[in-house]
């Protein structure tokens, strides 16, 4: 299993979505223990004696916030989707041409793996799992379906190649996004995400255009 060093940059688990101005400093431990284990291990592999341990408690702690360890799997996974997906949808507002739209979501997406990248990749890595479990709410709000229209814009004006299967484009798309996420993240890229986004930026483009 690959591991790799906690990084938070300095960030303290209370500034993320996952953890509201009410919740008290054991609550936030464990969300913050669980998403690293889960980021990096993934939900199964990782026990709820090892987040209680990873925070500082012992398994009762846990069990007072949340009923079961998939509860706090659902819970995390929803709250650092939502910030993501409003982070997207805010900076990438309808009315905006395409090239400034896709700007945008590079944009979100390297402030999102500077800010957190444990949070990013278990968004990525667990939405094929957790995705049919989500709330009503929460599934109105779909990150591929943002990227599709944004897409279908570029198509619309002529930046994104209407010969090619739209839904082919978004796979394409969030896939590179995706897997530059991995490798940073285990060191295959060296120095900050915003080092490469230059050069991310021009291989999108490259991806979609004409």
């Amino acid at each position: 299993m690959l591991t790799r060093p906690r990084s938070t940059g300095g960030r303290q688990a209370s500034d993320e979505a996952y953890a509201t101005a009410g919740d008290p400093p054991s609550k936030r431990r464990i969300l913050d223990a669980a998403l690293r284990l889960f980021a990096r291990k993934g939900i199964d592999a990782v026990t709820v004696r090892e987040i209680a341990a990873e925070a500082g408690y012992t398994n009762p702690a846990l069990f007072k916030f949340f009923a079961t360890k998939d509860a706090l799997a659902l819970h995390l996974f929803e709250s650092c989707y939502l910030q993501l997906f409003d982070s997207l949808h805010t900076a990438a507002a309808d009315g905006l041409p395409f090239d400034e739209r896709l700007s945008a979501i590079l944009a979100v997406f390297v402030s999102a793996l500077e800010r957190d990248p444990e949070a990013f990749l278990f968004v990525q890595d667990r939405l094929r799992e957790i995705w049919p479990r989500v709330s009503r709410q929460t599934r109105r709000k779909s990150i591929l379906a943002l990227i599709r229209s944004i897409l279908q814009q570029g198509v619309r004006e002529g930046a994104v190649d209407a010969t090619l299967p739209l839904d082919l484009l978004v796979a394409a798309f969030t896939g590179t996004l995706q897997q530059f996420a991995r490798m940073l993240y285990f060191g295959d890229f060296k120095g900050p995400a915003r080092d490469w986004s230059p050069a991310l930026e021009t291989i999108l483009r490259r991806l979609v255009q004409p």
